[in-house]
């Protein structure tokens, strides 16, 4: 059964079935589900969904990012990425919210952001100082008491 809030099987429009492999880029505009294997990138700003013989070795950016399957590599899930009983992840996570149910495995890094940007600026800087990179109530460089 299809755990992601708000959306229900109807919602999906493209699948990649069992027994079928993709090596490329792979783009979409609604949810996806992934059964098959998947090798490459895989970009949108709506859901992807690996299912429970879904296996991915891939730089993922997407909205939601919901793994039962296997994963492995940088998976950006820039509203969530939910890890259900039987995902195997291993890689780099970012993203602002993360759920991992028992029963699930991840060997790697994560890193929570609480922004959102467009697909395929991940890492860009937005040129503004963080609130983290001087102490409150300091004066940084160039700035008077």
């Amino acid at each position: 059964m299809l755990k992601i809030k708000g959306l229900s099987v109807e919602d999906i429009n493209g699948f990649i079935d069992e027994g079928t492999e993709f090596l490329g880029e792979l783009r979409f505009r609604n949810a996806f589900r992934v059964d098959g294997r998947v090798k490459g990138r895989v970009l949108s700003e709506n859901a992807l969904i690996v299912g429970e013989t879904g296996e991915i070795e891939a730089e993922i950016d997407c909205g939601i990012v919901s793994i039962r399957g296997r994963v492995k590599g940088t998976i950006r899930g820039r509203q969530r990425i939910e890890l259900l009983a039987g995902a195997r992840v291993s890689g780099t996570l970012s993203t602002p919210v993360l759920s991992i149910e028992e029963g699930s495995l991840f060997e790697g890094d994560c890193q929570m952001r609480h922004e959102a940007t467009p697909v395929g600026t991940a890492g860009l800087s937005s040129g503004l100082p963080s609130q983290m990179d001087e102490p409150s109530g300091t004066p940084g460089p160039g700035r008077e008491e």
